[in-house]
């Protein structure tokens, strides 16, 4: 409307410019269609953006009159009991694989996939070739030993005979020794009464020549004597050592005895593993083995076992619990297992045990729980999830998730005074329980919240709350 104003100004000014005759009245014509001009223009230009600027002033006097409109919601206690769910595997009580202890060759086996079978019943047969020809070389090995040993014990008697014999010479030298030392003192004695006598010529010179000769003859005969005690004491000596040696033989021969024994006892025993057995009774969960197939025998991760094997009847799961929730967990506590495939049923089953420790990555306590499962509902390698109901350690509240306020302060709430002014209170969170959050500090039961507070209310402001 404005513009049009304009418009038409400036065609009456286009007309009011024309030449005219230059006269009193015509001047005073042109003062009158100007003025006549501007009276018609004047409400189109001006009244119109005074309207608008008071339609603006009470639109805007009328915002900063108005008291926002807010929602709240009560503080809630959390109840004294939590509930945790932790997801698990259920497994069999006790489950193992089973491994040759011998290499072979699968001759048969006897059970399959889920056949049920007892402790000690026989599984698989294998042939082991090379274990009875060890079995047979480790016999031979056996008799040639106890062939030894009576041997050693054969040397070790004609060693005490030779011992004997050297005794007995000793002693025979010995006493043969004792009479010619007698002799040699006596013939010593007469050889010098023989010579005193000489000298004083009550006998000849030849008579005594002839007693000292016989003193001189024993003398002789005492040495050798001596010579052959000396000799008779070494034989008992080298007599002793040889029969000290054939004992040693002997023991050295009894335990050759032993470990050929040993070794075929290894060997027959190694021989028994060609029937593989069940150590307990239980459920045939897989075979990897078929007849005629090559088995090595050991436990390594490299290894296919032959088959695994699972005693169900009680089930058991491993959960991890979170640190916040580890204090309250304790061996018989009774627990509830749920899982998909059984809808609206709870299996309940205990805490056996717990690692005690956390984990130091992942700082959770490793808990063990045992199901019941006589009816064999729960099959090994089923998704279960196990909730928990743990007392908390003190009192706590829950408030919606979208009234938290996050900022540099830290986590945040806005609260409703009893004069419904806003006021923001730091808090300590406890566990995200999805829809709501716990909180640990910084809250009572008396207080209100705002939910979806926005950022815009400053501390203390003035508000209404929505019915």
């Amino acid at each position: 409307m404005l513009d049009t104003g304009i418009q038409e100004i400036g065609q009456n000014r286009t007309r009011l410019i024309a030449p005219v005759p230059r006269t009193r009245e015509g001047f005073a014509k042109l003062i009158a269609v100007s003025g006549f001009a501007m009276s018609l223009l004047l409400p189109f230009g001006i009244i119109p953006r005074l309207m608008q600027a008071s339609e603006l002033n009470q639109v805007h006097q009328k915002i900063e009159n108005q008291v926002p409109c807010v929602s709240v919601t009560p503080v809630i206690s959390a109840p004294p009991q939590q509930r945790i769910s932790l997801p698990g595997t259920i497994e069999g009580i006790v489950q193992t694989p089973i491994y040759a202890r011998s290499n072979g060759y699968v001759e048969h086996f006897y059970v399959d996939i889920g056949d049920h079978v007892s402790a000690g019943q026989l599984l698989a047969k294998m042939q082991t070739p090379e274990i009875e020809d060890s079995e047979k070389e480790s016999q031979a090995m056996r008799l040639t030993a106890i062939a030894g040993v009576a041997q050693s014990r054969a040397n070790y008697t004609r060693a005490q005979s030779e011992l004997d014999r050297a005794i007995a010479q000793l002693s025979q030298a010995k006493a043969s020794l004792i009479e010619h030392q007698t002799n040699e003192a006596f013939a010593k004695s007469t050889s010098q009464r023989w010579t005193i006598l000489s000298h004083q010529g009550a006998v000849s010179v030849q008579d005594a020549d002839e007693k000292e000769t016989i003193y001189k003859t024993s003398a002789a005969t005492k040495q050798a004597a001596e010579d052959a005690v000396t000799a008779a004491n070494s034989a008992v000596i080298s007599a002793k050592a040889t029969l000290k040696a054939e004992e040693a033989n002997i023991k050295s021969a009894e335990a050759n005895v032993a470990a050929a024994t040993a070794h075929s006892d290894r060997s027959t025993t190694e021989r028994g593993f060609q029937n593989v057995v069940s150590p307990f009774t239980g459920i045939i969960t897989e075979r990897n083995i078929d007849q005629g197939t090559l088995i090595t025998s050991g436990s390594e991760n490299s290894k296919t076992p032959m088959f695994r094997l699972a005693r169900i009847d009680t089930a058991k799961v491993y959960v991890d619990v979170p640190q916040y929730a580890a204090r309250g967990i304790s061996v018989g506590q009774n627990v509830d297992v749920t899982l998909k495939e059984f809808p609206g049923k709870t299996f309940v089953g205990k805490v056996a045990r717990t690692s005690f420790a956390l984990d130091y990555t992942a700082r959770t306590l490793r808990t063990e729980i045992h199901i019941p499962n006589q009816d064999l509902a729960l099959a090994p390698g089923m998704y279960a999830d196990v909730n928990f109901s743990i007392a908390r350690p003190k009192s706590t509240f829950l408030v919606p998730d979208n009234s938290l306020i996050v900022s540099a302060d830290g986590p945040q709430v806005v609260t409703v005074t009893e004069g419904k002014n806003v006021h923001y209170r730091s808090v300590k969170l406890g566990q995200d329980l999805g829809k709501q959050i716990e909180i640990v500090e910084g809250l009572s039961d008396k207080d209100t919240v705002l939910v979806n507070p926005s950022g815009s209310l400053a501390e203390g402001t003035l508000v209404s709350i929505s019915q």
